[in-house]
């Protein structure tokens, strides 16, 4: 094999291994993508979740604290205790309480549920960001082999220039 035939092979070798380098690159950015895409919609419905499982929690103990009170209101007409003053303070306060406890439960789900959004967010903005880096690569590689084609071409007619300089007639 000649030199010239070493620097054909060489070339095509080269602009091959870039465009499969490149098309690597382009389809992992994709695949990233499509991953991301995916562990987004997944943190989407589990915020979903929350938010439904946190207002079905709060209104179980609403309902819980409905028999608490209405007990209480019971044994208190039971026992004699009037509903005023102090008695009434008492019953006020503790029933504020109870509420508060079933806010809180909607509260702790709402945050579980902003933070499940935000993570979907991350999860499609570093899909995009993991997509563009493909592309780049994939643009970085094609133009780096572009390089090695011209090189590869400049040196097969480097090459050639001596034996045409050779069969030129003096």
């Amino acid at each position: 094999m000649g030199l010239e035939t070493a620097l054909i092979i060489g070339t095509v070798a080269s602009a091959a291994g870039a465009g499969v380098s490149a098309y690597g690159s382009y389809q992992q950015g994709k695949a990233q993508r499509k991953m991301a895409e995916y562990n987004a919609k997944v943190a989407e419905a589990n915020a979903k979740v929350a938010e439904r499982d946190g207002r079905e929690i709060a209104n179980a103990q609403r309902r819980r604290n409905e028999r608490i009170l209405a007990s209480q209101r019971a044994r208190s007409a039971k026992s004699g205790v009037t509903g005023a003053g102090t008695s009434l303070i008492v019953a006020a306060d503790q029933t504020m309480q109870l509420e508060l406890d079933a806010l809180e439960t909607e509260r702790r789900a709402g945050i579980q549920s902003y933070n499940l959004k935000q993570q979907a967010k991350l999860d499609r903005a570093g899909g995009n960001a993991a997509y563009k880096s493909g592309l780049w690569s994939a643009g970085g590689t094609l133009l780096s082999g572009a390089a090695d084609v011209a090189t590869g071409i400049a040196a097969y007619n480097e090459a050639k220039k001596p034996q045409n300089e050779a069969k030129k007639p003096q």
